[in-house]
């Protein structure tokens, strides 16, 4: 039976072997090791220390095999900093009980909300994905700091879905920095009351987290600047929505079914026991309802409506939301929309329809890249054409390109061909050449 002594000297030694192993054990086949619970004998001879790992069955060997050659280091360190009379033998033993807890927890967890919460509940999600939360949850729980970044030039699901999360984690006294590559980490005015937004870090102030957690990056060419960074974390989890993802990090929590990156972020949150307040819930449907062109595309689904219920009902602010979002443009979006529908054609072999903005048009009305976000829908609203393109000319002279479909064309995979990625229906790339020569290269990828 534990006593009040050996309690004590398994908190202090399961304190430093996290530590220890974190930081000072290099041996490549030791993965990322959680300490649970460290169990001293009555008479502290032995300690029998209890520790989880991400991996499969092979892994966890290796892992095991790898504390076992560092445990004289790890026993003559525990001993120096612990000041022990006698030096405990230390014992590994790999602990599967958060695996099976964690199954009951969530369990109670949705009684628990049935019973405070009647109405929409969270619906469910493919065993597939539902394990990798178990996985990201398990990290994350373990981890001292946790970096969380979005894809560059974030839209309303990726900063909707970065923040929300920022913000449970925060809730749950998690050091967390969030942030995406750009210059300045600043929310756009469309987006500009999305809480959370005093939690964003500068880029360049960004250091390589223990733990790191990319949403809505298909791939991790598209976190800029900070892919190096997040992946020399501990572990890197990878939230996504999009079909085309490369499934780059150590935990992979895809869901292609899914409307957008929000509702998996939403799973997420629920799972830790994290409080959706009004604020996340408010982030979280912004990121919904602009994934789905207020509920207009394909991928809404009935789960995509409950998700929507669930957050509803949980403080959204739906006319306020809707209202920042689609009816608070400046005056100057009517002269930039003018511009481009002016310049809208009907191209054809093959029909789709075009416009474009270079960058003296954005400096003669006054407008930034954010603002032109919006005008592909006006755009898109076109009879008997399924594909819309809309170029942008970034201030380095690149041109930014949009996609959109009616469902005839899989954008997703045209937009790939030109090194850039996304949906079936909506997708993006860049081209780095004269207008003419970006409009033929557009041609020749939709034939």
């Amino acid at each position: 039976m534990a006593t009040r002594r050996t309690q004590r000297v398994g908190e202090s030694i399961k304190e430093v072997l996290g530590e220890l192993i974190q930081r000072n054990v290099k041996d490549p086949r030791i993965g990322f090791v959680t300490i649970t619970a460290v169990r001293p004998t009555p008479d502290l001879s032995k300690a029998h220390v209890y520790y989880t790992v991400l991996g499969d069955e092979r892994e966890h060997m290796a892992t095991q095999a790898g504390l076992e050659s560092a445990t004289p280091f790890l026993r003559t360190e525990v001993g120096r900093r612990v000041r022990l009379k006698s030096l405990p033998e230390l014992e590994f033993h790999l602990d599967d009980a958060p695996e099976k807890g964690q199954h009951v927890d969530s369990i109670i967890a949705e009684i628990h909300r049935s019973e405070a919460a009647p109405g929409f509940q969270l619906p469910p999600i493919p065993p597939d994905v539902e394990n990798q939360l178990v996985r990201a949850i398990e990290v994350i729980e373990g981890a001292s700091s946790i970096g969380i970044a979005c894809h560059v030039a974030p839209d309303g699901d990726a900063l909707g879905s970065l923040l929300a999360l920022a913000m449970a984690l925060h809730s749950k006294g998690i050091h967390v920095t969030p942030t995406w590559d750009g210059d300045p980490v600043a929310l756009p005015t469309t987006y500009d009351f999305l809480p959370g937004a005093d939690l964003l870090v500068a880029t360049n102030d960004f250091r390589p987290p223990e733990v790191a957690i990319a949403v809505d990056c298909a791939t991790a060419e598209r976190l800029g600047r900070l892919q190096d960074r997040m992946k020399k974390a501990k572990a890197l989890i990878n939230i996504d929505h999009h079909v085309s993802n490369s499934k780059f990090g150590a935990i992979n929590v895809i869901d292609a079914t899914a409307s957008s990156s929000a509702e998996l972020v939403l799973q997420l949150i629920s799972k830790m026991g994290a409080e959706i307040t009004p604020e996340i819930a408010t982030d979280l449907y912004v990121g919904l309802v602009t994934d789905t062109g207020s509920f207009a595309y394909a991928s809404v689904k009935p789960k995509t409506h409950a998700a929507a219920g669930f957050l509803i009902q949980r403080g959204v602010d739906v006319a306020d939301v809707s209202q920042r979002l689609f009816e608070s443009y400046r005056f100057t979006y009517l002269k930039l929309l003018g511009r481009v529908l002016d310049r809208a054609t009907l191209e054809q072999d093959p029909t789709f329809v075009l416009s474009y903005l270079n960058k003296a048009d954005r400096d003669e009305i006054g407008v930034t890249m954010d603002d032109t976000d919006d005008v592909i829908d006006t755009l898109r609203a076109v009879r008997d054409v399924d594909v819309t393109v809309l170029l942008k000319e970034r201030d380095d002279g690149k041109w930014k390109g949009s996609f959109r479909s009616k469902g005839g064309t899989d954008v997703g995979t045209v937009a790939k061909q030109l090194g850039g990625g996304g949906h079936e229906l909506a997708a993006g790339f860049e081209l780095a050449m004269p207008l003419d020569e970006a409009i033929e290269t557009i041609r020749n990828a939709l034939r």
